[in-house]
C-alpha cells in the first residue's frame, strides 16, 4: 500500500505482531495503523494497544476520485469518469462515532488525509446493488492534497463551525452547517462522549448543547 511507504523510514518495522495483533508500522515504540474501512474493525485492537503504546490512526478521505470501470473479464476499460462526490472533514463523524472513548486516550492520535485517487471497478455483476452489480477491485493513491492532525481531544472542536452559538440544538447546527441532521447528530454524540459538548437543557424534545473547552 502506498500509504504504508509514505509513513515508513529505514528503521520502521512492517506487519509486526504486537501483543497478538498484526500492526501496519512500528517505529520507536509507536504504532501507525492505516485504516481505509470502518473503525469498528479496529476498535478492539486500539483498545488493547493504547494501554502500552502510542497509536496514530491514519484515515484517508477521497477529495478527488476518478472511477475506472473495466468489463467483466477485467481486460478492457468500459469508461472512465470523475466522481461527483468530494470528501470533506465532517465525513470523519461516520467513523469517530465508533471510538469516542478511545479518542480521549492520551496515547491516541488521528491523521486525516485528503487524497486524489483512482478507484478500479469491474462490471462483473458481483458488486453491490447500489452500484448496479459493479465491483470495486482496487484503489490507487495518486496524491495527498492535505493532512489534518488531531493530536489532542480538544482538536476535534475544529469539526464545529467557527460561528457556532453559545448554545444550540442539533437542528440549529444542521442549519448553520448546511449538513443533514443525521450527520450532525453523529457529530454532537461523538463530541459529547469526548466531553467536548455538554447538554445544558432542552428546547421541546431537543437537547441544547454548549461547547466545553
Amino acid at each position: 500500500m502506498a500509504l504504508k511507504h509514505l509513513y515508513s523510514d529505514t528503521n520502521a518495522e512492517h506487519e509486526s505482531n504486537i501483543d497478538g495483533f498484526i500492526v501496519d508500522i512500528v517505529h520507536n515504540n509507536s504504532i501507525i495503523e492505516i485504516q481505509t474501512g470502518s473503525f469498528t474493525k479496529i476498535r478492539a485492537k486500539l483498545s488493547a494497544l493504547l494501554s502500552h503504546y502510542k497509536v496514530k490512526l491514519v484515515y484517508p478521505i477521497a477529495f478527488e476520485k476518478t472511477l475506472i470501470v473495466y468489463d467483466s473479464k477485467k481486460e478492457n476499460i468500459l469508461y472512465k469518469r470523475r466522481s461527483p462526490k468530494k470528501g470533506e472533514l465532517i465525513d470523519i463523524v461516520y467513523e469517530i462515532i465508533h471510538i469516542p472513548k478511545l479518542i480521549i486516550h492520551p496515547n491516541f492520535s488521528l491523521e486525516v488525509l485528503f487524497t486524489k485517487e483512482e478507484e478500479i471497478r469491474s462490471a462483473d455483476g458481483e458488486g453491490s446493488w447500489r452500484r448496479k452489480g459493479i465491483s470495486i477491485l482496487d484503489r490507487r493513491l495518486l496524491d495527498i492534497i492535505k493532512r489534518i492532525k488531531f493530536n489532542h481531544v480538544q482538536d476535534y472542536i475544529m469539526l464545529l463551525p467557527n460561528n457556532v452559538p453559545s448554545s444550540f440544538t442539533n437542528m440549529d447546527l444542521s442549519r448553520i452547517m448546511s449538513k443533514p441532521l443525521k450527520k450532525v447528530q453523529k457529530l454532537t454524540y461523538s463530541l459529547k462522549q469526548m466531553s467536548l459538548l455538554r447538554v445544558i437543557g432542552k428546547q421541546g424534545n431537543a437537547q441544547v448543547f454548549k461547547v466545553v473547552y
